[in-house]
């Protein structure tokens, strides 16, 4: 009876035991919050972009990108806003210990351009701002590379929207909601490569920027060691291509046959004549 009476209650509550997921709960507090849903960057490699939204530079000055693209180099470009109280300031951070890592000069072999997303703030900002990090970044001719913009609220979302970067404004928090990385642009305003987070390996920054000004900069190693790697955007960074190794070592391979071919061939012709005489 006890028995006949525990498969009914299985029968009568089976559903509703087989369905109870232990992991429930874990799943559904695990979700991305839906503040952060719509933030974050896209893929727009390729992208030409317009160079002529007006901003203001450190001075206060009227400025447009193409002011900076014009002078032929590579540009590293961040969305950042200059009184974050918290990524931010660690993203900036992490550009200048790459960029201090790199053998090459911030205004020489290509430029950098942070603009603020936040249309509150201006060159009284700025101007100390962009101070603090010459100091740190410590290299002459330096200022004529850094560039820390601000503008209206138009500008900002013409710049955003074709970035297809995507932030929000936290009114709890009091701060802007985004996500961390930078932009390499050719001298003629295309999106070369996209880093996302925080740090940047030097090794991945000269070879974007040898990418975005096709071979113009840099020198013979620095190309060389170019056509063995390539940009993995899963890793978010250049890893060695297995293709391009091949070739190398067939041709490497083909030079050495090539040579010992030639050197016995030139045995063999001058035993020939040594023996004819």
């Amino acid at each position: 009876m006890n028995i006949r009476f525990f498969f009914f209650l299985c029968l009568l509550f089976g559903t509703q035991v087989f369905a109870y997921d232990p992991h429930s709960n874990l799943t559904r507090d695990n979700k991305l919050p839906k503040e952060l849903e719509n933030i974050g960057f896209s893929d727009v490699t390729g992208k030409s972009l317009n160079l002529d939204i007006p901003f203001r530079d450190e001075s206060g000055k009227t400025v447009r990108f193409s002011d900076f693209l014009s002078k032929g180099k590579p540009v590293l470009l961040s969305p950042v806003y200059f009184k974050c109280p918290t990524l931010c300031n660690f993203h900036l951070n992490g550009v200048f210990q790459g960029l201090k890592a790199l053998d090459w000069t911030l205004g020489k072999e290509y430029q950098y351009i942070a603009v603020s997303i936040d249309p509150k703030e201006n060159e009284s900002i700025s101007f100390p701002k962009k101070g603090a990090y010459l100091k740190e970044y410590g290299r002459e001719g330096a200022e004529s590379g850094l560039h820390l913009l601000t503008g209206t609220q138009e500008s900002i979302d013409a710049l955003t929207k074709q970035l297809d970067f995507r932030y929000a404004w936290d009114e709890e928090a009091k701060q802007y909601i985004h996500a961390s990385g930078v932009y390499v642009l050719t001298p003629e305003g295309k999106v070369s490569r996209i880093f996302q987070g925080i740090q940047l390996e030097p090794r991945d920054l000269k070879f974007a920027f040898l990418e975005a000004s096709s071979g113009k900069i840099g020198s013979f190693v620095d190309k060389f060691a170019l056509f063995c790697f390539q940009f993995d955007p899963r890793k978010n960074k250049y890893t060695i291509y297995a293709y391009r190794m091949m070739q190398f070592g067939g041709a490497v391979t083909l030079l050495l046959l090539g040579a010992f071919l030639y050197i016995n061939w030139r045995k063999i012709t001058n035993n020939n004549r040594q023996g004819v005489t």
